[in-house]
């Protein structure tokens, strides 16, 4: 092997090291935000729901049909 080879598979090598890191970094980053989503998310629903109660609580009904639906979208989830 010359030295011209083993410079070519060293870049090579460092290249496809470099594109793996990036991989992972990207989905480490890609599952660190569908979790602070999903936290998220979760949170506006129980918030929602706790107004929907103390709507309910109050006889409110004009403040329990708009935040009904505002709950709609988290439903289905």
């Amino acid at each position: 092997m010359n030295k011209h080879t083993s410079s070519f598979q060293a870049k090579m090598k460092e290249q496809a090291q470099q594109r793996q890191k990036r991989a992972e970094q990207f989905f480490v980053s890609l599952a660190a935000q569908l979790v602070l989503d999903e936290s998220f998310f979760e949170h506006q629903r129980e918030k929602l729901s706790v107004l929907i109660d103390e709507a309910l609580e109050r006889n409110d009904y004009t403040s329990f049909a708009e935040l009904s639906v505002q709950y709609q979208k988290y439903q289905d989830n």
